[in-house]
């Protein structure tokens, strides 16, 4: 247990200080403000209230819980608090993916493999954002049916609904967790029906109703439980202005782990032992997911790596090795030097790559390109006029303006819907008919990219002046 430990160390440190080198996340901005909303109003908030092309319409706050969480982080410690929570939930996932893998398995060394090139595919996920909380929650789960499947252990089973009661007041991906515990119903009912013990599938249906019935506790209710369904109806908008919605290039150096994955998963075969169908479906599901937008790649690597390492050591019988089974110190004590060196590396890589960025350790989270010199101009001097702002500012904008300057938009493609963003695109490509979205939404004032194509047009037009330029922004009033 101890060899065990100290390998998993340098991976746990790895894995848990990542969080402190990740530019702070476009949203972040704007759900801190959303939980200092909650803490002062002492309620939830049920309409728009942080732009104006939307104001007014309905809100279902679902990250609510974890919104107010990372305020009051904030403001009785700073930024460095929240990062050292989602660092720490990091790591407790990275111990339930290495103990799901040796469930399936998987030697000491293979499990410590699996976890850090899950961690790889992961790497664009990882920060200070409430989807990090469904990752973990989801690797939990993942863990716990496992479990249930070889010890065939009820009660395990009714920790869910509470997982799920929690997770829904967290993050709208509890829908995912509820898609794989309704994946594993699915293969396990098939699985019974072919061996006439239907019987022995109960205890897990059972608990999907119930669990799916405790995502209903929440303040948002049943409109909670159906929210996750709005990004289906939104999604081509949003896909046009964030990236991790777009589906992966494989072509790109960056999804290298996640295109091996899916060969070595092919090449495997997930469909033989000690898989079974639940594990087939499963594996379908989640890649599909990954597939669709790169963000759910995280939720691919938590759940379909495990059944990979599971494959490899039925293959290789070697790969089934523990730790304690080496009687040679000194080659445990390589090992452990390659896996702290190789974390090292990766970590010094990333450190000196952005050295923009520098580390999240301070009171208040990096805003190294977010406006910060155009929204204190916009402050001092108290300019009023419908605004119209980059996409990726817009939580940035709520942060440091609300409630004096309201938002054209921001990272809630929900909330403003196909017209909203579409108009965005419009004016931010300058596509045909972009002055006239301006004009008739009104807009005086324009902060945007100070290097993007609209600054040079609108630079070039007598009908708006410049007010200020800063090193990423440039702010623009509309001429009398």
């Amino acid at each position: 247990m101890l060899l065990r430990v100290l390998l998993l160390a340098p991976v746990l440190m790895f894995v848990g200080s990542w969080p402190a080198l990740a530019p702070t996340d476009p949203d972040y901005w704007w759900h801190v403000r959303t939980g200092q909303l909650i803490f002062d109003t002492g309620s939830m908030p049920r309409a728009d209230v942080f732009s104006w092309t939307a104001a007014g319409q309905p809100w279902i706050a679902h990250e609510w819980l974890t919104e107010l969480v990372l305020y009051a982080l904030q403001v009785r410690v700073g930024y460095v608090a929240n990062v050292l929570l989602i660092g720490a939930l990091g790591s407790l996932a990275a111990v339930a993916l290495f103990a799901t893998c040796r469930r399936w398995g998987a030697g000491d060394l293979l499990a410590i493999v699996l976890v850090l090139w899950a961690f790889g595919m992961s790497l664009g996920s990882f920060g200070v954002r409430p989807q990090s909380l469904t990752r973990v929650l989801l690797t939990v789960l993942a863990l716990l049916l496992v479990v249930y499947r070889q010890t065939r252990d009820a009660r395990l089973l009714w920790l869910l609904p509470p997982l799920f009661a929690l997770w829904s007041n967290l993050h709208g991906g509890f829908a995912v967790g509820l898609a794989l515990l309704g994946l594993s119903v699915l293969g396990e009912t098939i699985g019974a029906w072919r061996l006439n013990t239907l019987r022995s599938a109960a205890p897990l249906a059972m608990v999907f109703v119930a669990s799916a019935a405790a995502t209903l506790l929440t303040p948002n209710g049943l409109a909670g439980l159906l929210y996750p369904l709005s990004y289906a109806q939104t999604s081509f908008g949003g896909q046009q202005l964030v990236a991790e919605w777009q589906p992966p290039d494989l072509r790109q150096l960056s999804f290298a782990p996640f295109g091996l994955s899916i060969v070595l998963a092919l090449g495997l075969g997930l469909s033989r032992r000690p898989l079974a169908l639940t594990d087939t479906l499963v594996a379908l599901g989640f890649t599909l997911l990954a597939l669709q937008s790169v963000r759910n790649i995280q939720l691919y690597a938590t759940v379909v790596t495990p059944l990979i390492g599971a494959r490899l050591a039925a293959e290789v019988p070697s790969l089934r090795r523990l730790v304690s089974a080496w009687r040679r110190p000194l080659r445990f004590a390589a090992l452990w030097s390659a896996v702290a060196m190789l974390c090292a590396a990766v970590w010094i890589l990333r450190f000196t790559q952005t050295p923009a960025w520098g580390l999240q350790l301070g009171r208040e989270p990096l805003a190294t390109v977010y406006p910060v010199g155009g929204a204190t101009y916009l402050r001092d001097h108290a300019l009023r006029g419908r605004l119209f702002n980059q996409f990726e500012w817009g939580g940035y904008l709520i942060y440091a303006s609300y409630p004096e300057q309201r938002v054209f938009v921001d990272g809630r493609p929900d909330m403003y819907g196909p017209q909203v963003l579409n108009e965005y695109v419009t004016v931010e490509r300058l596509l045909p008919g972009w002055r006239e979205v301006l004009a008739a939404r009104d807009v005086s004032l324009l902060l945007i990219d100070r290097d993007g194509p609209l600054a040079a047009e609108v630079g070039r037009d007598a009908r708006w002046r410049e007010l200020y330029i800063g090193p990423v922004e440039r702010l623009f009033e509309r001429a009398p």
